[in-house]
């Protein structure tokens, strides 16, 4: 690098951060080429002669939120406050997870997204972009029982302003010959040909508690529960069953389940999980361990008791977890 004087150097970071002159305007004052000013500020910062000051410090939940996405390795975190009800977290979540979706959803972008109470809670806070993104698809059979409020992808594509490739079947259906019929349908196999290239996805985060949401809906009863138990599985994505350390657990129901396949959900390049609450901690340890989210939302409790095991003070919430 040239050298230069010290008083130049001087001269140029009080205009450039006092002043607030652009880089133009001080090579223009002092009869110097731009390059020689970016070079002299620079000068300034490596020799400390410039100290930037930012009188407001984080909010704990991004200070909390960075953390998490240092020492944990996920790409982005978002931490919602902790409501005084479960409901209230829930909404909490909903909000942060709805901004994100909405800055996530670009166009000619692929959107995945399955049914979940917590990811039905971001249909409020998703915003209409300009421009929609390419398409929203589901990940799983969400075909549900007109009672069960947890559908997202038609809601989610009509907020989007997008086009819905939908998987019109259970999760969980009665043979293994039924769902080879189910899938070699054309329309469902484009579907989840394409759903297997989205850009990002989604997802809730099972656990094994018996107020989980697929014991809610039915798709899951005693004897699979204590099959899944036996077999060291912490929580699913997609209904597709992990271990602690987010190995795949293989099940005896696993030809009936409708969603994507272990390893096309591996392969997926940006997955959201969304999940809050004491039962949902060993799956999100798990999910994040194996690699299978790279991002995540949720509450300050939980992200708290992620990076400190064990922590006293947990709450201990009499409502659901969020799933």
């Amino acid at each position: 690098m040239p050298r230069y004087s010290y008083e130049n150097i001087v001269t140029v970071a009080n205009l450039y951060y006092i002043e607030r002159l652009t880089q133009k305007e001080i090579a223009d004052r002092m009869g110097i080429s731009r390059v020689a000013v970016t070079r002299m500020l620079k000068r300034a910062d490596e020799e400390g002669l410039v100290q930037i000051t930012v009188n407001r410090p984080l909010s704990d939940s991004l200070a909390l939120a960075l953390r998490l996405e240092r020492e944990l390795g996920l790409r982005t975190v978002r931490v919602a406050e902790t409501g005084a009800t479960v409901e209230d977290t829930l909404e909490n979540l909903g909000r942060e997870g709805g901004d994100l979706l909405s800055r996530l959803a670009l166009p000619g972008k692929r959107i995945g997204a399955a049914w979940s109470r917590t990811l039905s809670a971001m249909l409020p806070f998703v915003r209409r972009p300009s421009r929609p993104p390419l398409c929203v698809n589901e990940l799983a059979g969400t075909y549900l029982d007109p009672s069960m409020p947890y559908g997202v992808s038609w809601k989610l594509a009509e907020k989007l302003g997008s086009p819905l490739e939908t998987i019109p079947a259970p999760v969980l259906v009665q043979s293994a010959q039924a769902k080879a019929v189910i899938v070699a349908e054309k329309p469902v196999a484009t579907a989840f040909e394409h759903a297997a290239r989205v850009d990002v996805a989604f997802v809730g985060i099972g656990d094994l508690s018996p107020d989980s949401s697929l014991r809610r809906t039915g798709y899951m009863d005693d004897e699979q529960l204590r099959e899944l138990e036996a077999k060291g599985a912490v929580g699913d994505i997609l209904m597709r069953y992990f271990d602690a350390r987010g190995r795949r657990v293989p099940v005896s129901f696993e030809d009936r389940i409708v969603s994507l396949e272990w390893p096309r959900i591996r392969e997926l390049p940006f997955v959201v999980g969304i999940a809050f609450g004491p039962s949902k901690l060993a799956a999100l340890r798990g999910a994040i361990q194996g690699r299978l989210i790279h991002a995540l939302v949720t509450d300050r409790a939980t992200a708290e008791a992620l990076l400190e095991p064990g922590r006293p003070g947990f709450p201990q919430e009499s409502g659901r977890d969020g799933a």
